[in-house]
């Protein structure tokens, strides 16, 4: 009788759990679909239907573009991370400033064409030695040590000044130090460039303030900068440009921490720390008016062998980097042994100059993983935050050239036998012996620009441990968009940075178009209850629909603590295979090669659209989600090569952009 019993409940589970299972897989999507069966058994999906209904308006939410950043996260390519934080460091002020350079393609008088140096080292060009005016490495030509990952643009480039902005407000970091230490002001970029930065603020961004650094012909530059010039430096009477400060422009965006305007000057009060002689100097008598007007920090050299306790340094020559008062300078590189092209010299050369893989324990390492991760770079932050000074001072973005000169660069230890007319590069010279922090094509690619990001954070800011799981919000994606107003998790997007980009290089010989943009994300919404993940995003304008690229308004998902690596840390992709009825896939990532990806199904998930808003609903068995959970996640649009993380940057739109993500804590 006991067998026979055992027997009965074994054949009424094989008849009950398939419904069981089949009803709980229903109930799992219920709040997704409300679907009913077909009669070929499959989803008809709000009646086949992809557009929801709109019940009302979305209430704009009180988390502010602040309070969103806090939630930021990346890896880089060595693993190193950073993770959300709960905000910044209240004990005293914290600032972190940023050597941003205006010059590219506004020397156009003098650029012949694109020159760049590690393309000839690879290349092995003889003529990029010689000293006579050649077709491939001119003499008097500004030559590139590398190629940007945004191509050899014009400073003028409004789309590459867009996505500038955003990567640095995404960085943190505070205020930028414009190079005007050559003598020119560059009033056709900043033309561009500050209406930009006017429009992001004006949205509510934290975008970094502006100050600027003078050295060579200091006081009139000075001057020029505050009240503008009828005539140019060339003479021309029909050139005008308005000054920055004198009438108010951009006040919202100047630097100043203690209430004046912050500028980098040679005053009277110098005492030789900059290279510059007193002719360039700003002085009581004549300029009285300029030094009451900003706070005047000294231009401080690294070679002239005097400190001014009020120097603002842009680069030091000493290791430790130490601090100047109230001010360190961490810097990628250091041309310690002048120029840097001088590394190139010999091999016992090369391993005196502090290139990017140089640490002061362990010398010079030529090795592309201690180029490529900054190892030099890291301990210049090492320094810096154990300092702690009120601020911290980056050389630099994107510098990226430097003059082909010939004669005696000043290092005449080092001349080749006594040859004073050889060409050399001062600043930059190629991967490893150049100080750029902005992405590169190939190379190091985005690692500076991350980790810079992730040092600002542990310089400024307060690590999160107690984050805030989000309450269970059951959403009906065939409605909306009322349902969203409770929903406390909200993430930000740049509105205007995904346009048409159509502009002149470096040179005129070179043009840069871009048509990828199509969808401008502006914010996104998380919800989730026990079964589901539900996403809103909203876009600047109507969404375009294209449901067969796999390109399409995707949603990219690293959960946190997985077991699996996935694909560049990415676990799932959802979206790539949508349908017209609002029935989508989950792709399980998987790597392949050396930078290949694997697509394997891991469950539906589904999409509604109208208007400028789209809705998701995936399943947490979709992700394999149980219990707690953090997920790390970036929408993406029109990303033209999905399995090249540089696509991240240059084309579509990302939210966040490049390849940082942000963090969503369930339960």
């Amino acid at each position: 009788m006991k067998e026979k019993a055992n027997a009965g409940r074994a054949s009424l589970l094989k008849k009950v759990l398939p419904l069981f299972l089949s009803a709980a897989m229903l109930l799992s999507v219920s709040a997704c679909t409300q679907s009913a069966k077909n009669d070929g058994g499959e989803d008809e999906v709000y009646n086949g239907k992809m557009e929801f209904t709109w019940d009302g308006e979305l209430a704009a939410s009180d988390v502010t573009k602040a309070d969103s950043l806090r939630m930021l996260t990346a890896t880089d390519d060595f693993g190193r991370t950073f993770d959300p934080v709960a905000g910044d460091k209240e004990d005293k002020d914290r600032y972190v400033g940023l050597f941003y350079f205006l010059w590219q393609g506004q020397h156009t008088g003098q650029q012949q064409g694109i020159y760049d140096i590690s393309a000839m080292l690879e290349n092995g060009d003889p003529e990029l030695w010689e000293t006579k005016n050649n077709a491939v490495s001119p003499v008097a030509q500004y030559h590139y040590w590398g190629e940007p990952l945004y191509g050899y643009y014009n400073s003028t480039d409004e789309w590459v000044l867009r996505k500038h902005i955003e990567l640095l407000t995404l960085a943190g970091v505070d205020f930028l130090v414009f190079d005007t230490t050559n003598g020119f002001e560059y009033f056709d970029v900043l033309n561009v460039l500050l209406p930009i930065m006017q429009e992001y603020y004006d949205a509510g961004w934290d975008v970094p303030k502006f100050m600027f650094y003078t050295n060579s012909n200091s006081a009139e530059v000075v001057r020029r900068l505050y009240e503008g010039y009828a005539t140019d430096i060339a003479g021309q009477s029909d050139i005008y440009n308005d000054g920055i400060y004198k009438d108010g422009r951009y006040r919202d965006l100047w630097f100043a921490p203690n209430d004046k305007p912050m500028i980098v000057a040679v005053t009277e009060e110098n005492g030789g720390a900059s290279d510059q002689g007193s002719a360039a100097a700003l002085t009581k008598a004549e300029d009285s008016d300029l030094l009451e007007f900003f706070e005047v920090k000294e231009s401080q050299w690294p070679n002239t062998g005097v400190e001014n306790s009020n120097g603002f340094p842009w680069v030091q020559f000493s290791r430790p980097n130490s601090a100047f008062g109230e001010v360190i300078n961490v810097s990628v590189a250091q041309h310690n042994k002048l120029p840097f092209s001088d590394a190139a010299l010999s091999a016992e050369l090369a391993d005196l100059m502090w290139g990017r893989g140089y640490t002061s324990a362990n010398g010079a390492d030529h090795s592309n993983d201690a180029i490529n991760s900054g190892l030099n770079f890291e301990e210049q932050w090492d320094n810096a935050i154990a300092a702690d000074v009120k601020y911290t001072f980056i050389t630099g973005w994107n510098e990226w050239i430097a003059l082909k000169s010939v004669g005696a660069p000043g290092n005449g230890q080092y001349l080749d036998g006594g040859n004073y007319e050889r060409p050399f590069f001062v600043d930059t010279f190629n991967r490893e012996f150049s100080r750029d922090v902005e992405m590169m094509k190939g190379g190091y690619f985005d690692n500076f620009y991350l980790q810079m990001a992730r040092n600002i954070r542990d310089y400024k800011t307060v690590t999160l441990t107690d984050a805030v799981r989000s309450d269970y919000k059951s959403i009906d994606i065939s409605t909306g968009l009322t349902q969203w107003n409770a929903v406390k998790d909200v993430y930000y997007d740049f509105s205007g940075d995904a346009i048409e980009r159509n502009s002149i290089g470096m040179s005129s010989t070179v043009t840069y178009t871009d048509t990828s943009n199509r969808n401008d994300i502006e914010e996104v919404r998380v919800a989730s209850d026990a079964e589901n993940i539900y996403f809103l995003v909203q876009c600047k304008d109507n969404i375009q629909v294209e449901l067969t690229r796999g390109n399409w308004m995707n949603i990219l998902i690293s959960v946190n603590g997985s077991s699996d690596a996935g694909w560049n840390g990415y676990n799932f992709l959802v979206n790539r295979t949508p349908s017209a009825n609002g029935l989508t896939t989950v792709d399980k990532l998987v790597a392949e090669g050396s930078s290949g990806v694997a697509y394997q199904s891991s469950g539906k998930a589904y999409v509604t659209v109208n208007g400028r808003y789209m809705q998701y609903c995936i399943p947490k068995t979709s992700l394999g989600i149980t219990g707690e959970y953090r997920i790390d996640f970036k929408v993406l649009d029109n990303v033209t090569d999905m399995t090249d993380l540089a696509s991240f940057y240059t084309t579509g739109d990302a939210c966040p952009a490049g390849r940082m993500n942000y963090a969503y804590y369930g339960k």
